[in-house]
């Protein structure tokens, strides 16, 4: 084994040589001009760092390495592939602020996975190498198009059903992000789709390896969300959606995106870290709260509802994109608890460095900043390999059965971790269907026996009818030809009135000052005579 630096510094070296001879066999002979040598170094070193930007941004891995070493995993890539497109084709029928909706997730997904990556003190998890893996070798795709999207957008809409008031509606959308990550975060890791700090504070109280914030965050950051997205469009855009008001549309999902993760940690603060940093309250105990909190609000908003409406109309189209997305999600599961053999993964990639087993850091949390010093929060650096408790993952499947460190005493970050067998697969199997069936059937409901999804009212933009084009004569009906007023002499030219007939219809023309009135056509007639 290798550590990161050593890779790096090997991964340059083949780009070097790789981007010399493409550029020297492909590029330089056929330009019009010879370049010096010193001309040709920059250029290739510009290509080689332009490389290494675009390897850093994504990684590509075979599906069939992935298959041989981790199928759970890429079973798993693939699945949440399929759910995020059926999230995608429901926004995408319903149109309007449903798609905005999917695009401010996206970004919501985007902004929080960095920003955990770039923040010393939230850089805590590492993820299994997919497909294509962004940012670093940190964030597979199925992350930034997958997880978000099938959690949050889905619970958004079965909550759209209830016809919650807003400050409901966050809280609600909270706790059904939940349900959809519950067994995602059980048997994710068990299968070590990802592996956590072994030491971090935050993370160190667990659920069948799974920290008990990991409930806390979905739903703070879900209900974060959407608070935001429906604070934004109350004061930004109009009751009745716009297309033309695009841009306003887009800011509200914008703000959502990049404003949930701020006030998801406010959430946190406000009773996380109070109450586990200060006074050393189980992270459990913290959780359960913090969700039955939740729940009472949705109880007590859906109680003051008041008479049955179209929350309560029922659905007869209820299994739509998603309520098929959630049946999936939860069967795969349900399957993969009884065939699944963690036992036989080898995950290759980035995890927590392994390094001396004494270095330690602070870990800075929201109350770090008003304790004045009274209570400071550590965490080990390194991954201790003789002394860690991560009960998911082991070194047996390495010759030897141990990890080999870098001659030079470096950290190592780059290393192959084996999965562990079940300790009672029955166990997992009760606590993993269960929920699949209980939680299913509470969807269920919310699909098939509350309303169904609003239409949001929008404007509808007509083109203007052209106004219509006089007929072109024919020539087989020419039209009545022009009355021709003659000169007042002529005695022809004198109206006749027929008796018992109803005066003509006045024409809308102007009738020209030439012509004098019947009475005096006729007085001029009897002079003449």
């Amino acid at each position: 084994m290798i550590s990161g630096f050593e890779t790096a510094v090997y991964a340059t070296l083949y780009y070097a040589r790789v981007m010399d001879y493409l550029l020297d066999a492909y590029l330089y002979p056929y330009l019009p001009v010879e370049l010096d040598a010193e001309t040709k170094k920059d250029i290739n070193q510009r290509a080689v760092r332009l490389v290494q930007i675009a390897d850093w941004f994504c990684k590509y891995q075979s599906p069939l390495n992935i298959w041989k070493n981790h199928p759970s995993f890429l079973a798993g890539e693939i699945l949440f592939f399929i759910l995020c497109a059926l999230t995608f084709c429901h926004a995408w029928r319903h149109g309007g602020r449903y798609l905005y909706v999917w695009i401010g997730i996206a970004i919501h997904a985007l902004n929080v996975e960095n920003l955990c990556y770039w923040i010393p003190d939230m850089d805590n998890f590492w993820q299994a190498q997919g497909i294509l893996t962004f940012f670093g070798a940190r964030a597979p795709l199925y992350i930034l198009l997958g997880i978000y999207h099938m959690f949050d957008y889905t619970a958004y809409v079965m909550i759209q059903r209830l016809r919650l008031p807003w400050w409901a509606e966050g809280p609600a959308v909270g706790l059904c992000a939940v349900m959809l990550d519950f067994p995602y975060d059980i048997m994710g890791i068990k299968e070590v789709w990802w592996t956590w700090h072994d030491t971090d504070p935050n993370i160190f109280d667990r659920f069948y390896w799974v920290p008990w914030n990991s409930f806390y965050f979905h739903a703070s950051f879900a209900c974060s969300f959407v608070w935001i997205l429906n604070l934004s469009r109350k004061y930004i855009v109009e009751e009745v959606y716009d297309w033309k008001k695009f841009p306003r549309e887009f800011l509200c999902a914008f703000l959502a995106g990049t404003g949930a993760f701020w006030l998801g940690t406010i959430q946190f603060a406000l009773f996380y870290h109070p109450a586990h940093d200060f006074f050393k309250v189980h992270s459990e105990i913290t959780s359960i709260l913090f969700l039955s909190l939740y729940a009472v609000i949705v109880w007590s908003a859906d109680r003051q509802s008041g008479k049955p409406g179209p929350a309560r109309a029922g659905n007869r189209w209820w299994f739509d994109e998603l309520s098929c997305a959630v049946a999936l999600e939860y069967l795969f599961f349900m399957i993969l608890v009884v065939i699944g053999q963690p036992s036989q993964i080898v995950a290759e990639g980035l995890h927590q460095a392994v390094g001396p087993c004494n270095y330690t850091q602070k870990v800075q949390t929201p109350t770090g900043l008003i304790n004045f010093q009274l209570q400071v929060l550590q965490k080990k650096m390194f991954l201790c390999a003789d002394n860690y408790d991560e009960g998911y993952f082991d070194f047996k499947c390495l010759p030897g059965g141990k990890l080999r460190m870098p001659e030079d005493g470096s950290p190592l970050d780059w290393y192959a971790i084996c999965g562990t067998e079940y300790e009672n697969r029955a166990e997992y199997i009760v606590i993993v269907w269960g929920a699949c069936i209980l939680f299913g059937y509470i969807f269920y409901n919310l699909a098939a026996w509350s309303g169904e999804t609003p239409v949001i009212p929008a404007k509808v933009y007509r083109a203007k009818a052209a106004s219509p084009a006089k007929p072109a004569r024919n020539p087989l009906f020419p039209a009545e030809p022009e009355k021709i007023h003659e000169s007042p002499k002529s005695p022809k030219s004198t109206p006749k009135k027929r008796a018992g007939k109803s005066p003509a219809r006045k024409s809308t023309a102007a009738t020209p000052t030439s012509i004098s009135s019947p009475k005096q056509l006729r007085s001029r007639n009897k002079k003449t005579d």
